[in-house]
């Protein structure tokens, strides 16, 4: 390969990962109303240089997880640069990621709760790989009737959690467990279970589903969270080692379809989707 065309694909990359830094600057700034003239101006350039128009007409919290989602890839790009000899697995503990990755998370349990009808109200939730807890905080103002269970394994994350959580207000309503999702010995339990493949090895979620089946009720859903097939080679690339990395897996359709039945689902389809998400759910309801 000619240093030439390393070059190349060098700075082409080079100028997404700063038109990505720029934009979460901008939104930033938009949040805070701080900023100099001539910088706000600048990334302004940027993301209208983009195609993105008036980013004035986000609200709030999409501005936020905008920004937190650019925040995090950035910085876990600078934890693979740092250390590409980490074996795979979720070993994060910086406080920033975590974070960000509850903040990208929050937008499941609306995406659930219209994947299906029966999923517009849900009584209790579980919620596998909880995390620092955002998404079940979600889940609790999305069904505001429901009693929430968060499950994981990663103690710095479960620490931010019930931080969170006593910070809504909601630890009379969110439960969080130090517990392995193969270990759940629930019995009818949970109207709608979520799992997020990304996340899981394959041999994790071979083994749970068969638990978290005993663990929802009957006529309830088992909810396989995966992510969308990349547009092109080199995004489906990225994302494989991005997956890769967090210990989890590209569970395809066909594949989760099988483990669902497999553990005795029937129904089990892709939900459609009402706008464009990046997520994929795969759904099995409990006879």
């Amino acid at each position: 390969m000619a240093f030439e065309d390393v070059m190349g694909a060098v700075m082409r990359w080079t100028t997404g990962a700063e038109a990505l830094a720029a934009l979460g600057a901008q939104l930033s700034l938009q949040q805070s109303g701080r900023g100099s003239p001539e910088v706000v101006a600048a990334l302004r350039a940027v993301s209208e240089a983009a195609g993105l128009g008036d980013l004035g007409e986000l609200d709030p919290q999409q501005r936020g997880m905008f920004i937190a989602i650019a925040r995090l890839y950035l910085r876990q790009s600078v934890d693979l640069l740092e250390n590409a000899d980490a074996a795979p697995g979720w070993t994060y503990t910086d406080p920033t990621i975590l974070e960000d990755w509850g903040r990208v998370s929050m937008m499941v349990p609306a995406s659930v709760a219209t994947a299906h009808p029966d999923l517009a109200h849900v009584d209790s939730f579980l919620d596998v790989g909880t995390g620092v807890g955002l998404l079940a905080i979600a889940a609790a103002s999305v069904w505001p009737q429901a009693s929430i269970v968060g499950v994981d394994v990663w103690e710095p994350s479960l620490e931010c959690a019930r931080a969170n959580v006593a910070q809504a207000n909601l630890d009379a309503r969110i439960t969080l467990r130090n517990q392995d999702v193969r270990a759940i010995d629930d019995v009818d339990a949970f109207d709608c279970v979520f799992v997020p493949t990304f996340f899981l090895s394959e041999t994790v979620i071979s083994e749970c589903l068969a638990p978290l089946y005993r663990a929802t009720r009957p006529g309830g859903w088992i909810v396989l969270g995966r992510l969308s097939p990349p547009p092109d080679p080199l995004a489906e690339a990225v994302g494989r080692l991005r997956t890769m990395r967090a210990g989890g897996t590209e569970l395809d359709v066909k594949r989760g379809a099988g483990l669902l039945e497999g553990a005795g689902c029937r129904d089990v389809h892709v939900a459609a989707k009402d706008r464009p998400s990046p997520l994929d759910l795969l759904l099995g309801r409990k006879v």
